[in-house]
């Protein structure tokens, strides 16, 4: 009876992992492609100055790669998760030790967002920055992009 217990236990984790990892592949490919694509959106919103533009471009576009990698670490960390999830014979201290790995990237995301935005505000005058903060703040639970 452990034996099949082990097996199926075994074959959901190594099914999730398969499923985490092809999402994983997915997204990182979409967000190559997105960063390729995508110019700066703030260019059509504001009356931006060429400087200002092609700034806020850099700064968008090297956000992106950035966002697209910590996104990467994020997913792995949640795969390390399922994987412990699925090993019966670990401890609950390694669950916290995943759990702190996992926030802690997360932070980093949020860290750099934060950056980034400040970043934008230093190239912004005041009236397109307040433009600017009041788009984000209407899409900031359901998006994750500038």
């Amino acid at each position: 009876m452990k034996k099949n217990l082990f097996k199926i236990i075994f074959v959901a984790s190594f099914a999730l992992n398969l499923a985490f990892v092809g999402a994983w592949i997915f997204r990182a490919e979409k967000d190559k492609k997105i960063i390729e694509k995508k110019g700066v959106i703030l260019n059509g919103q504001y009356e931006l100055g060429d400087k200002q533009k092609t700034m806020l471009d850099k700064i968008v576009k090297s956000f992106r790669t950035r966002l697209a990698e910590n996104r990467s670490k994020v997913l792995e960390k949640r795969i390390d998760v399922i994987e412990l999830l699925g090993d019966p014979d670990q401890e609950g201290e390694a669950y916290d030790e995943f759990l702190l790995q996992l926030n802690e990237t997360e932070n980093e995301l949020n860290r750099d967002f934060i950056s980034t935005l400040k970043e934008i505000g230093s190239i912004l005058d005041q009236e397109q920055w307040i433009n600017f903060l009041y788009n984000v703040s209407k899409g900031w639970f359901f998006s994750n992009t500038i």
